[in-house]
C-alpha cells in the first residue's frame, strides 16, 4: 500500500490529502450540529411543558386543597380528554404514590411511574406534602411530525452546504495544486537538464514566496555550476598551454642534439634546464592551490617579528630589483607587533607581488613597500610604477592564469598563479588582499595580516616544498 501511494505523483497525493481532510471536517461539523439541534430540542420540549402544565398545576392545586382528594377529578376530566384530538404528547396525572389515574392514553392508566418519571414531571403540593404529580411530555428520544420535519430541513440544509463547501474546497484545492505543480515541474525539467550536464536552463520566478525563493536559490545554483563548469574548462585548457610551451621548448632543443644539427653547448642544456625548472614551479603551484581549494593547506603559525621579516625580504630582493636598474623604497613602521603568522608563507606572497612590481615598473622606476597597524591588523602594500591594471581586469586579477597583458609570454610573464597564491596564503591567515590604481599612477597591491592571540602550536609540515 505505501509503495502504490508512493508511486501517486505528489500533486495528486496533496489534493487527495486535502479532500480527506475536508470530508472529515464537513462530517465533524455535521455530527456537532446534529447533536446540538438535539439536545436544542429537547430542552425546548422541557421548557414548553413545564409551560403548558402551570395552568392545569394550579387548578389541581387548587381542586386537591378544596376536596381533599383526587375522587372525582377522573370523571370531571376523562370524558373531556377523550373528546380531544388526538395529542402530540400524552397529559398524565399521579397520585401520591405515583399511579397513573388520569391520561391521555387509556394504555398508561394504573401504571405506576418510575423515579426518572415522577422527576421529569411537576409536582403538586398542598401546603409541604406532595399530593401528585403532572407530567405533559413526550417519551423520551421521539420527535412530534412537525420537530421532525424542522430536524430533517436542517440537516439537509447542513448537507447542502457541505456538498457546496467541498466542491468550492476541492476547485481552490486544484487550482493551488495548478500553481504548485507549475513551478515544480519545470524546476523538475531544469533539474532533469543539469543531471544531464546541460546548465543552462534556468526557472521562471513570478513569486517572493517559498517557491519564489526556491527558484532563486536554484537558479542561483545552477548559475554557480555554469561559472564552475566554465573555470575547470578554462583551467584545464590554461594548464594544458602552459605545460606545452616548455615541453615544446625543451623537445625541439632535444631534438636538435639528437639529430646532431647543434652540439651539446651549455647553453642549449641551461635552456632546457631552465624549462625543467619552471615546469617544477609550476607542477608545485598548482599542488599548492590545490590543497587551498580542498581546505588543507597547513599554516604554521610561530611567533614572527614582521618589522625583522620585511627587512630581510627587502635585503633579499634589493640585487634583483638593482640589476633590473630598479629602486627599491620601504617605510616599514618601527611600532610593527610581533604576529603568529608562517613566515615562509608571507615571504612567499611579498616575493609574489615585489616579482610582479618588477614586471611591470620601467627601467629606472621606484617600487614602494610600505607597512603599518591599523584597525586591530597589520596593512602592507607594494606600489608600482607601470601602466596600472585596466578597469575591467581588477576583479580578475587574482584569478589563476589571469594576465591583463595578453601579449606578455610565459617567459616574462612566470607561471601565472603567483598572485593566485599571494590571495590563498593571505586568506588561509584570515586576512585580506586586493588591487587598485594608485593616484600617482601604477598598481598597489594591498594585504592585511589581523592580530593572533592565539596559543601557538607547532605542527610539523612535510607536505609541501616550499
Amino acid at each position: 500500500m505505501r509503495a502504490l501511494w508512493q508511486r501517486i505523483p505528489f500533486t495528486y497525493q496533496l489534493l487527495g490529502a486535502f479532500a480527506v481532510a475536508t470530508i472529515c471536517a464537513i462530517t465533524i461539523v455535521y455530527a456537532f450540529a446534529d447533536w446540538s439541534i438535539q439536545e436544542r430540542f429537547r430542552t425546548y420540549r422541557v421548557r414548553a411543558a413545564t409551560l403548558q402544565a402551570r395552568p392545569l398545576q394550579r387548578f389541581l392545586t387548587s381542586y386537591y386543597h378544596r376536596f381533599g382528594s383526587w375522587e372525582g377529578l377522573s370523571e370531571l376530566l376523562n370524558p373531556q380528554l377523550q373528546e380531544l384530538p388526538p395529542l402530540e404528547q400524552p397529559l398524565i396525572i399521579a397520585d401520591a404514590m405515583g399511579v397513573v389515574f388520569i391520561s391521555s392514553d387509556p394504555k398508561l392508566l394504573g401504571r405506576k411511574l418510575s423515579e426518572r418519571d415522577l422527576a421529569s414531571g411537576v409536582p403538586i403540593r398542598v401546603g409541604a406534602e406532595r399530593v401528585g404529580t403532572l407530567i405533559m411530555a413526550i417519551p423520551a428520544g421521539t420527535f412530534s411530525p412537525l420537530e421532525q420535519e424542522f430536524s430533517q430541513s436542517i440537516h439537509d440544509s447542513i448537507v447542502l452546504a457541505g456538498g457546496v463547501a467541498l466542491v468550492i474546497a476541492l476547485g481552490l484545492g486544484i487550482l493551488f495544486m495548478r500553481r504548485l505543480a507549475r513551478p515544480l515541474g519545470e524546476l523538475r525539467r531544469a533539474a532533469e537538464q543539469i543531471s544531464q550536464g546541460k546548465l543552462e536552463p534556468r526557472v521562471t520566478i513570478t513569486s517572493s514566496d517559498e517557491l519564489g525563493r526556491l527558484g532563486e536559490t536554484f537558479n542561483q545554483m545552477a548559475e554557480s555550476l555554469q561559472r564552475s563548469e566554465q573555470l575547470r574548462r578554462q583551467l584545464i585548457l590554461d594548464i594544458a598551454h602552459e605545460l606545452r610551451n616548455p615541453l615544446m621548448i625543451q623537445q625541439s632543443h632535444l631534438e636538435l642534439l639528437l639529430d646532431n644539427v647543434v652540439p651539446p653547448t651549455p647553453q642549449q642544456l641551461q635552456t632546457i634546464y631552465e624549462q625543467n625548472l619552471l615546469l617544477g614551479r609550476l607542477v608545485r603551484d598548482l599542488q599548492l592551490l590545490a590543497l587551498a581549494d580542498a581546505g588543507e593547506l597547513q599554516i604554521v603559525r610561530t611567533p614572527t617579528s614582521l618589522r625583522e621579516l620585511l627587512h630581510g625580504i627587502v635585503a633579499q630582493v634589493q640585487p634583483t630589483i638593482s640589476e633590473k636598474r630598479l629602486k627599491l623604497e620601504a617605510e616599514i613602521a618601527d611600532d610593527l607587533p610581533t604576529l603568529a603568522i608562517d613566515p615562509q608563507r608571507i615571504e612567499q606572497v611579498l616575493l609574489n607581488i615585489l616579482d610582479n612590481a618588477c614586471r611591470y615598473t620601467p627601467p629606472g622606476g621606484t617600487i614602494r613597500l610600505s607597512a603599518r597597524t591599523e584597525n586591530s591588523a597589520v596593512h602592507v602594500s607594494v606600489r608600482d610604477e607601470g601602466p596600472g591594471i585596466a578597469p575591467e581586469d581588477l576583479s580578475h586579477i587574482f584569478e589563476r592564469f589571469y594576465r591583463g597583458d595578453k601579449s606578455r609570454t610565459r617567459a616574462s610573464g612566470g607561471t601565472g598563479l603567483g598572485l593566485a597564491i599571494a590571495k590563498a596564503l593571505i586568506e588561509a591567515h584570515g586576512g585580506q588582499i586586493w588591487a587598485e590604481n594608485a593616484p600617482q599612477g601604477g598598481a598597489c597591491f594591498h594585504f592585511t595580516l589581523p592580530y593572533q592571540t592565539v596559543n601557538i602550536k607547532e605542527i610539523p609540515l612535510d607536505v609541501l616544498e616550499r
